[in-house]
C-alpha cells in the first residue's frame, strides 16, 4: 500500500490515527540508500492546529545492512520515532517553482519544518528523510565484531588465523630515532690541540 496522502478537510479536530505498511519504493529508497526486505509499518497520530499539521508516530520494520568490519549482511531492527511538522506556504511566489522538501537546506527544515501548498500533504519526503537520517555511518553486525584479517582475509568471528599483523611504523618513528641519537653522548671524542 502506498503512503496515504493527507487531506486537510479529512483531519478532525481530535486528530486522525494513521496506520499502514510502507514499501521502500513508496519512499523512493534505492539499494544504495537502505535495503528493506519487507515493508515498514507506519503508525502515527495526525493533528491540526490552525494551518499547521503535526505527524507524530513510529516507523518500524527491518533494514538489511552490511557490517563495515566483517562485510557480512545482517538484519537490523528499525524502530524509528517520527515527528513531522508541516506549515502552509503563505507565499508560494517566494520560492522557486519546483522547490520541494528535498531541496531545502537543513536550517529551513529546523526552523520551519516542512512546507505544503494546497489542501494535501504528502508524507513520502519526510519519511524518506527520517529513514536516511537513522542510517548509521559505520553499521556493525555486533559491537564485538572482530572483522577480517588484513593479511589473509579470514573472518575472525568464525575462526582465528595464524597471521601476524604487520607493524606499521609511525610517521614519527624517524623523529624518535633522531631524538635518541641526539640524547646519546657521542662516542667519538675529538682532541683539541
Amino acid at each position: 500500500m502506498a503512503v496515504p496522502v493527507l487531506h486537510l478537510h479529512d483531519i478532525p479536530d481530535e486528530g486522525l490515527s494513521l496506520s499502514c505498511d510502507v514499501q521502500a519504493d513508496d519512499l523512493a529508497l534505492g539499494p544504495e540508500d537502505a535495503r528493506i526486505p519487507g515493508s515498514l509499518a507506519l503508525s502515527a497520530k495526525v493533528t491540526k492546529a490552525g494551518t499547521s499539521v503535526y505527524v507524530i508516530g513510529r516507523l518500524s520494520g527491518t533494514v538489511r545492512r552490511q557490517c563495515v568490519r566483517c562485510l557480512k549482511e545482517y538484519d537490523d531492527a528499525l524502530r524509528l520515532p517520527i515527528v513531522g511538522e508541516y506549515h502552509r506556504d503563505t507565499d508560494p511566489k517566494s520560492k522557486p517553482a519546483g522547490r520541494d522538501s528535498s531541496e531545502r537546506s537543513a536550517a529551513d527544515v529546523e526552523d520551519e519544518g516542512y512546507v505544503y501548498t494546497g489542501e494535501e500533504i504528502e508524507l513520502e519526503d519526510m519519511l524518506r528523510e527520517q529513514v536516511l537520517l537513522a542510517t548509521p555511518m559505520q553499521p556493525l553486525c555486533d559491537d564485538a565484531c572482530r572483522g577480517l584479517c588484513p593479511v589473509c582475509g579470514q573472518d575472525r568471528n568464525e575462526r582465528r588465523c595464524e597471521c601476524r599483523e604487520q607493524q606499521i611504523s609511525s610517521p614519527f618513528a624517524v623523529l624518535k630515532k633522531l631524538r635518541e641519537t641526539v640524547k646519546e653522548p657521542s662516542k667519538r671524542t675529538t682532541k683539541v690541540k
